[in-house]
């Protein structure tokens, strides 16, 4: 299953991206079963902080950088880290 992670904003407004396929990336796998985009919290616009675009397969979720936690935290770092 491909994983992309969209990261813009910040204080100088960058943007940048990175995907990987799940069958390529055990870790990415095992962290898609413990994520799940619905139970997300609603994204709240903070100044010069990161938003992040997470989908997953087809499903695809916006979240604020101090709502990363956990497994999605972790999903977006191993993405972000080793996706291209």
């Amino acid at each position: 299953m491909r994983v992309a992670v969209t990261r813009s904003g910040g204080f100088a407004g960058l943007v940048r991206r990175a995907e990987v396929d799940s069958a390529d990336h055990p870790a990415v796998a095992g962290l898609i079963d413990d994520v799940s985009l619905d139970e997300i919290p609603q994204h709240r616009p903070q100044p010069d902080r990161y938003v992040y675009e997470i989908q997953i397969g087809d499903r695809s979720a916006q979240v604020g950088e101090a709502d990363l936690h956990g497994p999605l935290r972790e999903l977006v770092d191993h993405v972000m880290t080793h996706g291209s």
